[in-house]
């Protein structure tokens, strides 16, 4: 089911109904957050995406990296009561470097994590999701990147998904 929620969540994204915060450019790979609803209900779980767009020929690492490499990680800043499951992953491409075997991402990503809201915050607020993502990205060098990522959703009684 992972895979097909990412697969709504991809096409749910390229749609005009998706909430997606400003991108941020950093060390070839462009990173935002995104989501296919419109809003995020009270005690109801939010899937919400890590984007990253790779400079053409770059890569970054899948949660086992394989020989060398490191994954990406996100350390969420939510508001209070808030909580926020583990990453799910796509399935790698191979980046054989040498006789090494890496596990990675090219082109463009999502890594899905889902975020809950305590069942008291009230219909009509606003909630901040903010996260810190750092990785590895590499080409024919490796350099550590990352960046202060920020979501800004409205809690409602009722959400719109694209579907």
């Amino acid at each position: 089911m992972p895979f097909l929620r990412f697969l709504t969540l991809l096409l749910a994204w390229m749609l005009a109904g998706a909430l997606h915060a400003q991108p941020v450019k950093a060390d070839h790979v462009e990173a935002e957050l995104v989501t296919a609803a419109d809003a995020v209900q009270p005690g109801q779980a939010l899937t919400v995406a890590l984007r990253l767009k790779h400079d053409p020929l770059w890569h970054t690492y899948w949660q086992v990296p394989g020989d060398s490499g490191l994954p990406t990680r996100i350390e969420w800043q939510l508001p209070a009561g808030w909580s926020a499951g583990p990453l799910q992953w796509p399935v790698p491409k191979r980046l054989p470097i040498g006789p090494l075997m890496n596990y990675g991402y090219e082109g463009e990503t999502f890594l899905l994590t889902e975020l809950t809201p305590p069942p008291g915050v009230k219909p009509g607020a606003e909630a901040v999701l903010r996260g810190r993502a750092d990785w590895l990205v590499c080409r024919e060098v490796c350099i550590p990147g990352g960046a202060d990522l920020q979501l800004t959703v409205p809690v409602r009684s009722e959400v719109q998904t694209t579907r």
